[in-house]
């Protein structure tokens, strides 16, 4: 018998940014930290004998929990890994379901009917999180080893282990971020003890609690809280500027801007500079803004992530905004890793690393 701990990674980028990361490689988040080390809480008293992960940096930094109290090493494999969403890749999950909400609506609740350019077959999927996770489990008999891996992809494998068919899908519960399943592997069958354990996560650090889009509202139908973007001209949103502008020191240099929308409610506006600084690596945020009846409600960390989706794919390396000293969006910005470079009476000049550098730290096979 084989002792199989299954374990989603902890909250990273795409989570909070309502991006579609599949094999893209978003970074864990300051929350994530949190419960990568209540995860190792959990397991500090568990014999683990052999850890495995998918080879993004999501799977394997939550996999430290794990890896780093019983000084084992990480076995990284793309068998773990999450769907590949082909076009999706770091697509708006907003700007999906707006325009294409057909396919939208097979990922959640009929994924054998799901099929976008270059995307991967739900069948494939599910053969390749089963075919590894046994194997493993074959060459470890007797022991008990874990497995680090991702939303879509834990939800197929336990469809295929508890017989739901993919019309059904809406009926397998959600994971949380760093949520545990057990399987048992024994006689050549793989059953499930439980999973989408969260137990160890207080409700200040679930991702789903502070989330809706899981749940249901009355209708039947997931609650939606994902933004989808209008890209402007500075000429074609001269009105639109009016209502959204940020309250800046001064007005910045703009070349490229979205109007993000909940529906067909305007919800906030971002602009950006892609010339400034470009020599250096950096990007700059020219101005970030959320109508104030639509604050707190996690859409200004939306739009952040439309500008570091940006800034990555022109390959730069820094993000930077200039705000006026005192604002209360200094503290916004702080608590997403933006750092302050330079402060004046007028103006405070804040820097994020948007790098993603990791490098496996073993091959598997």
């Amino acid at each position: 018998m084989t002792k199989i701990y299954l374990i989603r990674h902890a909250e990273a980028e795409g989570n909070i940014y309502r991006r579609a990361h599949g094999h893209y490689n978003g970074l864990i988040t300051n929350r994530g930290y949190i419960q990568i080390a209540q995860l190792r809480t959990r397991f500090e008293n568990e014999q683990i004998d052999c850890i495995f992960s998918s080879d993004v940096s999501r799977t394997c930094t939550t996999a430290t929990a794990l890896s780093v109290p019983h000084e084992l090493p990480i076995n990284t494999t793309d068998r773990l890994r999450e769907v590949y969403m082909g076009v999706w890749e770091d697509k708006a999950w907003g700007d999906i379901e707006h325009f294409d909400p057909e396919m939208s609506d097979y990922f959640e609740n009929d994924p054998a009917k799901w099929s976008v350019t270059d995307s991967e077959p739900y069948e494939d999927i599910k053969a390749r999180m089963y075919d590894f996770i046994t194997q493993a489990a074959r060459e470890h008999d007797g022991k008990t080893i874990a497995c680090f891996s991702h939303g879509f992809a834990i939800r197929a494998l336990m469809c295929m282990l508890h017989g739901v068919p993919s019309e059904e899908t809406k009926s397998m519960k959600y994971c949380d971020n760093t949520a545990v399943a057990l399987l048992i592997y024994e006689n050549d069958e793989l059953r499930v003890e439980y999973h989408g354990d969260n137990s160890h996560l207080s409700e200040e650090t679930s991702t789903f609690a502070r989330q809706k889009w899981w749940r249901e509202s009355g209708n039947g139908k997931r609650i939606s809280e994902n933004l989808r973007y209008q890209p402007l001209s500075e000429v074609a949103s001269e009105s639109l500027l009016n209502i959204f502008r940020a309250k800046a020191g001064r007005r910045a240099y703009v070349d490229k801007q979205f109007a993000a929308y909940m529906e067909d409610e305007p919800i906030g506006i971002l602009g950006m500079d892609t010339i400034r600084e470009k020599h250096r690596d950096t990007g700059w945020i020219s101005y970030i803004h959320v109508v104030p009846q639509h604050r707190s409600k996690a859409y200004g960390v939306q739009l952040l992530g439309v500008a570091i989706s940006t800034f990555r794919a022109l390959g730069r390396s820094k993000l930077r905004i200039e705000l006026p000293s005192g604002s209360p969006f200094v503290n916004f910005f702080g608590k997403y890793d933006f750092e302050t470079l330079d402060a004046t009476d007028e103006l405070c000049v804040m820097e994020k690393d948007i790098r993603n550098n990791y490098v496996p730290i073993k091959s598997h096979r």
